[in-house]
């Protein structure tokens, strides 16, 4: 039984904070690459699908309730590299960062912010997830 409840926290872990889930499996607790490779494209595959849906309807809601305001903008260090991000490296840009960057929530969030197609969205994050499950347990292979 705890190993069931294990395996959930990993996918939950996997699908909000990836790269603690990548460190957390990567540490000396027995996953083997495999497994670690599987609970995170799992789980990481569904917080894009949880995300993008729970994103969009955010964005209308934040668009429904929140008027835009005539006010200067203030630009931070953490917005210039966003707004840097999509200008240079667009849609894919984004989800080729999230998951090690942003986390997935923040990415799934940014991408249908700026971009509308909701198939496209969801097919870059998970190419993103998919690389980055198959590339970072390979850390402890080579390590």
């Amino acid at each position: 039984m705890t190993l069931f409840f294990e395996i959930l926290l990993l996918l939950l872990f996997s699908a909000t904070k990836f790269l603690f889930a990548v460190g957390y499996m990567l540490t000396d607790k027995g996953y083997s690459y495999s497994f670690t490779v599987i609970t995170l494209i799992i789980g990481g595959s569904l917080g894009v699908f949880i995300f993008t849906f729970f994103s969009d309807w955010l964005n209308k809601l934040i668009n429904r309730f929140i008027k835009p305001k005539p006010s200067k903008k203030v630009f931070t260090r953490k917005n210039r590299f966003i707004v840097k991000i999509k200008s240079k490296y667009g849609l894919y840009g984004i989800a080729f960062l999230s998951p090690i960057v942003f986390s997935i929530p923040i990415g799934c969030f940014l991408a249908s912010r700026f971009y509308n197609s909701h198939k496209k969205n969801i097919t870059a994050m998970l190419i993103a997830v998919f690389f980055w499950s198959l590339v970072l347990p390979l850390i402890k292979v080579y390590w």
